[in-house]
């Protein structure tokens, strides 16, 4: 029983042949390339590592990003007396009468119908629980409703 170490010594001296020997010996060569327990070229290895840390890299800076104070994820949605305000001041930019109440229509509609929606989806998908609870009682009226 020969081990990987004397096979590998084996196949070292059978490489010390000269080049010049011919085809049989490059095709020897080859077969013992083949068949060797050394893993494949580091090359193609090394382009996948840097790859990965790469993408690990950018990935550490995206949640270092989102994980910032004063981001999206960090910020509440403005109250609905905070949302009416910002509508007046966005319409008092306007100086013709008809854009001012187009603009103040829009707001009211955004708060009495768009702002209750969003606030119930984020209500209501805050916990799983309560999302889960939600579904079924939604499928429950669907259903049988």
């Amino acid at each position: 029983m020969t081990t990987v170490s004397e096979e590998t010594l084996r196949e070292e001296k059978e490489e010390e042949v000269p080049s010049d020997s011919g085809p049989e010996t490059l095709r020897r060569q080859a077969r013992t390339r083949a068949s060797s327990v050394t893993p494949p070229s580091s090359v193609a290895l090394q382009a996948l590592t840097e790859s990965g840390r790469v993408a690990r890299r950018a990935g550490a800076r995206a949640v270092a990003l989102l994980d910032s104070p004063g981001s999206l994820a960090h910020s509440q949605p403005p109250t609905f007396a905070q949302a009416r305000e910002r509508h007046h001041e966005c319409a008092g930019h306007f100086a013709a009468p008809v854009v001012r109440w187009l603009r103040l229509l829009w707001g009211y509609f955004h708060l009495l119908l768009v702002k209750p929606a969003l606030n119930l989806a984020e209500w209501v998908t805050e916990s799983p629980a309560r999302f889960l609870i939600t579904a079924v009682l939604v499928t429950v009226i669907w259903v049988w409703g």
